[in-house]
C-alpha cells in the first residue's frame, strides 16, 4: 500500500506549480491519494488556467481507480461544493494504518488563532497570507528569508504543529502530518512523527509518502522544473 499525501496547491494562483503535480499524480505509483486541504486559492475558477484544469482531470482519474482522500482547507469553500467537483468525499481531517500504526492528517487550519479570530483579522491575516504567497518566488531569495524568520510566522507555524502533535496524540498516532503553514518539515518527538510537506507554490514542492514497503515514512522533495527526486529533509530539519 503506498499512500501519498499533498496539500496546500492553492489551484488558481499564478505561483501554483500545477504541470509538474499533474506529472506526479500521472507517473507516481500510489494506491492511496490525500489531499491535505487548500486544493483551491479560492473559489474563483475563471483563475484557473489549462494545467489547473489538467490536476483536477487527473485527480478524478486517479478516483476511478484508488482511494481518493479530500481534507478540506480553509481555502477552498465549503463541503457540498467540493465532492461534486470531484467526486470525492470531502472530510475535517483523516486517520489511516500504516504497518499497522495510526497516521492522523490535518490541514491544521482549526489550530491558527489568527485563522479563528474576528473577520477584521481573518481579513489580516488574507493581505498577509497573499504577501507570503507573493514572496515565496525564486527570484526573491532574500524576501523568502525574512519572511521565514519572521518571528510571528514562526510562532503561529509551531503552535501549529504542537496543537496537530497533541490532537495526534489523542487520537493514538504514531505519525501527524498537517499543512496550512507552508513549513516544510520532518521531525521526530516522543516517538511521534511530524510532517509538514510546505505548498505547491514553492520552488521545490514535496509530498509526503507512506509505503508498506518500506520500514519508515519519509518526505520526497522534487526540483521545481522536473519530475526529479532531490531527497527528503533529515529528521529534525526545517525548510522550503
Amino acid at each position: 500500500m503506498r499512500t501519498v499525501i499533498l496539500g496546500d496547491i492553492h489551484l488558481g494562483s499564478p505561483l501554483c506549480r500545477a504541470r509538474l503535480l499533474r506529472r506526479v499524480l500521472e507517473e507516481v505509483p500510489m494506491d492511496r491519494l490525500v489531499l491535505n486541504g487548500d486544493i483551491f486559492d479560492d473559489v474563483n475558477f475563471r483563475r484557473f488556467n489549462a494545467d489547473h484544469w489538467g490536476v483536477l482531470q487527473a485527480v478524478r482519474a486517479l478516483g476511478e481507480r484508488i482511494e481518493v482522500v479530500w481534507i478540506r482547507g480553509n481555502h477552498d469553500g465549503p463541503a457540498q461544493m467540493l465532492e461534486p467537483l470531484l467526486g470525492v468525499k470531502v472530510h475535517d481531517d483523516y486517520t489511516f494504518r500504516h504497518r499497522g500504526e495510526a497516521v492522523f492528517v490535518t490541514h491544521g487550519d482549526a489550530y491558527d488563532e489568527i485563522q479563528r479570530s474576528s473577520r477584521q483579522f481573518r481579513h489580516l491575516r488574507r493581505h498577509l497570507h497573499g504577501l507570503v504567497i507573493w514572496f515565496d518566488v525564486p527570484r526573491k531569495t532574500a524576501i523568502q528569508l525574512a519572511q521565514r524568520a519572521s518571528s510571528v510566522f514562526a510562532r503561529a507555524a509551531e503552535r501549529v504543529k504542537r496543537r496537530a502533535m497533541a490532537d495526534g496524540m489523542k487520537r493514538g498516532a504514531r505519525w501527524v502530518v498537517a499543512g496550512h503553514t507552508h513549513r516544510r518539515e520532518e521531525d521526530e518527538e516522543d516517538g511521534m512523527g511530524f510532517f509538514n510537506p510546505s505548498s505547491w507554490l514553492t520552488p521545490h514542492p514535496a509530498f509526503v509518502l507512506f509505503d508498506d514497503a518500506e520500514s519508515t515514512p519519509r518526505l520526497v522533495v522534487l526540483d521545481g522544473q522536473r519530475l526529479t527526486l532531490m531527497g527528503g529533509a533529515g529528521l529534525g530539519r526545517k525548510g522550503g
